[in-house]
């Protein structure tokens, strides 16, 4: 028996008898984990999930039944929890034994797949005894394989029992009868502030230039707010930031008089540092400061009442909130939304601003916003808990709406009474689930805030079975956005070698989409949890860096400034910062020192105009990370793109030079997609034809699936007599490619006259060679119709 006709055998009684453990292809789960795992992320975890910190952060909203605060009643309600269900037949449909929902049935009845979402929403009149109420907010599009789907840990058995694939990976929605996957977008890296130079900077106003420095802020519930300081052109810095889509914005002085209470002198040594000599530097700051004198604001309480006065409207604060009150507000909303301490926030900002000058200055050259070093990955799962937290804080307004509308018509308002209550959420839309159905069935957003994103379409993709290479690639790709497809300018789409590893260089499409649709590594992984660091601040002080609260006035490129997750823990010297990087990596590696392993080290070191150096630490969710193999403790080593840019990783070990690479590789074909990995003698091709490989294997008719009897797609092809290939590539077997063949293998004769035509790289046997003409057999493998 030859090895294609053993591994025939074998995949006959796979079909017929699945296993009853787990899958013998581990890597294809692999490959949609950061779909499945980001969604679980909703409900599991910390507090609750991200869904219950989500409600906490939108708080209370604040009704009075008359103007006159005296004698007004107040009614104070809030969403308290959020519960997912999961799907199932309503309890009034009496002929259902099991009442159990799955997504077979939603495909063959074009339904979709769903679970109720609840939330617990509680209120209280005048500050006495809460009372709470379970409210039906929908049914929820949930994904299959999640956390919230009946097919979680199934057997390979057990799923074609359920009349699913034996492989069944999940990490998409039902709707309608059809697949849908939320694209995985690339957006800014949170908590880094990012020197930017960009012409549409001085399009805000007369004075405005084109240096900036943006830092992506992002909250432990996934939502964001970004933050800009603004170089003028006279020496001030402006603090921008949007809110409800509307832009404002505030001298940074303000901002840092309002976070602490402190003097002109602080702020100004807390910039300058030691460079009191720098006069660039110091006429800038001795200006913007002077300039800031005219609004005659000297303290905390004086500057937290002027912001809380002027955004009053704009928050919709309740009239018994003074205005120091809604100015705290304001700060706690908008400013740096990563850091819960105003100290961590006044330190940041002074950090920023610094980094600013120095960019002005020609110091520090500005961050390339489309390279990987500056990027991370919006999940399907974080954007989709995002959506349904605006939703439920629409929800609380329309409801607060609602009962003033009741006032303003004199109706009888008794915020005491239940059945008045349940009259209001009665005409109240709280139908959360149709929205959420609505933005995967379209691709829409439709966002009060915009949820600060560049684009409101094309969130969304069918995942088309037209073969297993094609649906497996929809949860690898990555796109950079449709506000960059409109873009003249090439920049965006240019192949850069920070990439390597991450994104791969090969699989993207050519036309329009090049080079903005791209692919992850078949190695890369995306993080979706948040790891423990709480022992890393403590780790650091070991080694000798000076705490953050008394070192305030060290600052400058000259001083090399210790980061983790967006705050400033520290400061040392550069030589200093360069032995607690490698420390910290050859600690985290060896184990036991309660570093987590796949935490970022990336030391920036100091170079004459280069990139602002510092040692910046990220442990988050939604980063890229991918493994290599540490020299110095033979271990593997887990890292990131923003540190793979300042350190030595030899592709193979026979490139290894002692005291150059502390890293390897551990195949050099970790660097390209699933599908790149797949193309046979891909190194003899020309790089053009591995691309279009790529495509025309995702175009080719194969086998999609064996439970085709039970899917209702719109385009399904299908391969009655599918073939194993002749010339395999290492990764094909690994990923069970043999359970949905692709295509046919095909005996292609060659007449040849010149022994080797190289414009065909077709190889002729050896007789053709000898005779100077006649027919080459080879065996190639069809890949396009």
């Amino acid at each position: 028996m030859t090895k294609a006709q053993f591994r025939t055998l074998e995949r006959e009684e796979r079909f017929k008898n699945p296993p009853k453990g787990k899958s013998a292809f581990p890597l294809l789960y692999e490959a949609v984990k950061p779909h499945v795992g980001s969604f679980n992320a909703l409900t599991e975890g910390p507090n609750g999930g991200l869904l219950n910190m989500a409600v906490k952060d939108i708080g209370t909203k604040t009704i009075f039944d008359s103007t006159n605060i005296e004698t007004a009643n107040k009614l104070q309600i809030r969403v308290e929890s959020v519960q997912i269900a999961k799907p199932a037949v309503p309890p009034s449909d009496k002929l259902s034994a099991n009442r159990n929902t799955y997504p077979s049935e939603c495909r063959e009845r074009l339904t979709s797949y769903r679970g109720k979402l609840l939330l617990k929403v509680s209120w209280s009149v005048n500050g006495e005894a809460e009372t709470s109420e379970i409210r039906d907010a929908g049914l929820l599009p949930i994904m299959v394989q999640s956390n919230r789907c009946h097919l979680e840990g199934m057997s390979p058995d057990q799923l074609v029992k359920h009349r699913e694939e034996s492989d069944e990976l999940g990490g998409y929605f039902i709707v309608n009868g059809i697949e849908k996957l939320i694209r995985m977008l690339i957006v800014q890296r949170r908590n880094h502030p990012m020197a930017i130079i960009r012409p549409s900077f001085a399009n805000r106003g007369a004075s405005y230039s084109a240096f900036g420095v943006q830092i992506r802020s992002v909250r432990p519930d996934q939502t964001s707010q970004t933050n800009v300081l603004h170089y003028l052109n006279d020496g001030n810095v402006t603090f921008r930031f949007s809110w409800r889509k509307n832009e404002y914005l505030v001298p940074v002085v303000m901002i840092l008089k309002a976070l602490i209470e402190t003097s002109d002198r602080e702020i100004f040594d807390g910039i300058i540092g030691s460079d009191i000599e720098d006069s660039f530097l110091t006429d800038r700051i001795e200006l913007m400061l002077r300039t800031f004198k005219k609004y005659n604001l000297n303290s905390q309480k004086e500057t937290l009442a002027y912001l809380g006065d002027k955004f009053r409207v704009v928050f919709g604060a309740p009239m018994d909130k003074s205005d120091i009150e809604v100015g705290k507000e304001v700060i706690k909303k908008i400013v740096l939304v990563h850091l819960p301490e105003n100290a961590d926030k006044f330190r940041m900002l002074l950090f920023m601003i610094r980094k600013l000058y120095t960019l002005v200055a020609g110091d520090c050259c500005p961050d390339n916003p489309d390279s990987t070093q500056h990027q991370e990955i919006l999940l399907g799962g974080f954007l989709y808990g995002m959506i349904i937290k605006e939703k439920i804080e629409e929800t609380l307004q329309n409801i607060q709406a609602q009962i003033e509308s009741d006032i303003n018509r004199s109706v009888a308002v008794r915020f005491n009474d239940r059945k008045y209550m349940a009259r209001v959420f009665s005409r109240v839309n709280e139908n959360i689930g149709q929205k959420l159905q609505y933005f995967l069935s379209t691709g829409n957003l439709v966002s009060q805030s915009g949820l600060d994103l560049q684009q409101v379409s094309g969130y969304t993709v069918v995942a088309e079975k037209i073969n297993f290479h094609r649906f497996l690639s929809h949860f690898r790709m990555v796109h950079r956005g449709s506000f960059f497809a409109q873009l003249k300018t090439t920049a965006v789409r240019k192949l850069l070698p920070e990439s390597w590893g991450f994104l791969c260089p090969v699989h993207t499409p050519d036309g329009s989409p090049c080079g903005l649709l791209n692919h992850l590594a078949h190695k890369c992984e995306i993080t979706t949890t948040e790891e423990d660091v709480s022992q890393v601040p403590a780790i650091l002080y070991k080694l000798g860096v000076s705490p953050s609260s008394s070192a305030s006035n060290i600052s400058g490129p000259n001083a090399c400034c210790i980061q983790l997750n967006g705050k400033i823990l520290g400061w040392c010297s550069h030589d200093q910062g360069k032995i607690v990087a490698d420390t910290l990596r050859y600690w985290k590696v060896e184990g036991g020192h309660q570093i987590p392993l796949d935490m970022e080290i990336g030391y920036v070191p100091p170079t004459n105009g280069g990139q602002y150096p510092g040692l910046f630490l990220f442990s988050g969710r939604a980063r890229m990370i991918r493994e290599v193999r540490y020299l110095p403790l033979d271990k593997k080593d887990i890292i990131g793109p923003f540190e793979q840019v300042f350190m030595n990783i030899a592709v193979v070990p026979s490139e290894i030079e002692s005291n150059i690479h502390t890293h390897v590789e551990f195949a050099p074909t970790n660097i390209l997609s699933i599908l790149a990995n797949l193309t046979p003698f891909s190194d003899f091709n020309q790089s053009p034809r591995n691309m279009y490989q790529c495509q025309m294997g995702k175009q080719t008719m194969g086998t999609p699936g064996v439970a085709t009897v039970h899917r209702s797609d719109n385009k399904l092809y299908r391969l009655q007599c599918g073939q194993t290939p002749i010339v395999k590539a290492n990764l094909y077997d690994e990923y069970g490619m043999d359970n949905f063949p692709n295509g046919t293998n095909a005996v292609v004769a060659v007449i040849s006259y010149t022994g080797y035509d190289m414009d065909d790289a077709m190889i002729i046997n050896k007789g053709a060679d000898e005779r100077g003409f006649g027919y080459g057999v080879i065996y190639k493998r069809k890949v396009g119709c």
